[in-house]
């Protein structure tokens, strides 16, 4: 049965979802870390029913909510990169004490294809990532999300002056705390060369994306999105939901 909780103590709580295994005990925990902002709420149902085919396959799941994000506790102006990386340290921690499982693999879903990196960068205990559409570094995305603001001024033109001057410290409708933007511009192409090749697989909506690490395996899900440009719409096409399975699923 899936169960919701939250761990982690006091006032940090995080939000949680596990998906236990269908069938039999099940030997692979699959912690799915999110992406932010907008790009959280559009692809929230096609990790759910990923979540649903990957415990029907005989895998544990776990999904989170980032601090600030979502429904867990904390506000997202106060919280910086430092704590995202706990969470996700945390989450695999959880996800290991209600599995059982010391086989584990991570989904990141754009910024956080970032911060998985960041985090499996120093370890040798995850066997394999897979990255969604990974940014390509933190200053990129840094860009995206101010791209996104402008977009927002052009579709709101009723905006009053002070509402204007106050929302242009925003990033893409949210407001980020100094030691967050600072964390994002600190994570460049780097993080994602910092874990061996062998373990990163990226699936891609774009069969023209620049992949942030050369030479590893590419799957292209043969569906494009508008990432900067439709930012409501929700996602859940089958083919990126077929190729996401079969890369969390690769023996």
């Amino acid at each position: 049965m899936i169960e919701a909780f939250f761990f982690g103590a006091g006032s940090a709580q995080r939000f949680a979802t596990y998906h236990p295994p269908a069938a039999g005990s099940g030997r692979l925990l699959t912690i799915i870390c999110p992406p932010l902002c907008s790009e959280y709420m559009r692809t929230h149902l096609v990790l759910r029913e990923l979540a649903i085919v990957l415990s029907g396959k005989g895998q544990h799941v776990l999904r989170f909510d980032y601090r600030g994000t979502g429904d867990s506790f904390g506000e997202l102006a106060e919280v910086g990169i430092s704590d995202w990386l706990e969470d996700i340290a945390l989450a695999v921690q959880e996800g290991r004490e209600l599995s059982g499982c010391t086989s584990v693999q991570l989904l990141g879903v754009r910024a956080g294809a970032l911060l998985v990196c960041k985090y499996a960068g120093a370890r040798d205990d995850v066997q394999r990532l897979v990255l969604w559409d990974p940014v390509p570094d933190g200053a990129e995305y840094l860009r995206v999300l101010k791209r996104v603001q402008a977009s927002i001024f052009e579709r709101n033109r009723y905006l009053s002056h002070r509402e204007r001057r106050e929302a242009m410290h925003e990033y893409g409708g949210y407001w980020l705390s100094a030691s967050m933007v600072e964390g994002f511009r600190s994570l460049d192409a780097s993080t994602y060369s910092s874990v061996p090749k062998h373990k990163l697989h990226v699936v891609s909506t774009s069969p023209a994306a620049d992949l942030p690490a050369p030479g590893v395996f590419q799957g292209v899900a043969g569906v494009a999105y508008g990432w900067e440009t439709d930012l409501e719409g929700p996602i859940l096409p089958q083919p990126l939901l077929e190729r996401l399975t079969a890369c969390l699923t690769l023996s």
